[in-house]
């Protein structure tokens, strides 16, 4: 497997893995780690064939494994979740929907989020704790995450880029033609209705008071530049096309 390392912004890492194994199709995985002096928080953890790559992806941003401190989880799918395990020392939070989705073996080294947010006691030495957004899409426990330090929304899989190629080859992309795409896709999806599209709308207006600048999925591009524009457009687009066939 090969990965690809961006800086996102100082402090602040995105990690894509690119797997043709594990699907059946190739994809790229993404892991976030944020630094603040000697200790790291990741943002999901990826699966634990992806063990070496992280070990080496921290090695290349100048730490160590026993240097992650926290290991938030986006949700419970194995492909977020399996590789915290590397992570023995680390502090571990998923939301209490999806502790059930955790393997045995790894599901005791979980706390839960608490409601609204993450409590004092796992802040990154002096960062503020990150927000927690309950967005009940792809699995019951999704949540998003967003860093002010960072103006970094980290989404998971509630809207995400599975199997896709990145745009010109670069992780991070301020690609307008992703964007429409995006809405295009949220328009079909819009037409065809039912409960789950309407958790995620009702996840989607959730984002959409904050104000970030990359919008950070678990798979493929991150897109960076006016997310609060591209969220309002595809919540638009969801309103405009529902019930549309």
């Amino acid at each position: 497997m090969k990965y690809l390392l961006s800086e996102l912004t100082p402090g602040a890492t995105a990690l894509a893995v690119y797997d043709v194994q594990s699907w059946g199709v190739p994809s790229y995985a993404n892991v976030y780690i944020l630094t603040q002096g000697d200790q790291a928080v990741l943002i999901d953890a990826g699966a634990r064939a992806y063990e070496g790559i992280l070990k080496a992806a921290l090695q290349d941003i100048g730490l160590t494994t026993e240097q992650v401190r926290t290991v938030y989880l986006t949700h419970g799918h194995w492909d977020h979740v399996e590789g915290a395990a590397a992570f023995r020392q680390a502090a571990k939070f998923i939301h209490r929907e999806d502790l059930v989705l955790v393997p045995e073996t790894l599901a005791p080294q979980f706390s839960l989020f608490t409601d609204g947010g993450v409590g004092p006691e796992i802040q990154l030495g002096g960062r503020d704790a990150l927000e927690v957004i309950h967005v009940n899409t792809h699995s019951p426990g999704s949540v998003a995450l967003y860093d002010a330090a960072t103006r970094i929304l980290f989404v998971g899989d509630f809207f995400c880029f599975f199997g896709e190629e990145l745009p010109e080859g670069k992780l991070v992309s301020d690609s307008e033609a992703v964007r429409a795409g995006c809405c295009q896709y949220v328009a079909g999806q819009a037409a065809q209705g039912g409960r789950e599209f309407e958790r995620f709308m009702a996840g989607l207006e959730k984002l959409l008071p904050y104000e970030p600048e990359f919008f950070c999925t678990g798979h493929g591009v991150v897109l960076q530049g006016d997310i609060r524009r591209f969220l309002t457009s595809l919540y638009e687009s969801g309103k405009r096309n529902a019930g549309k066939k």
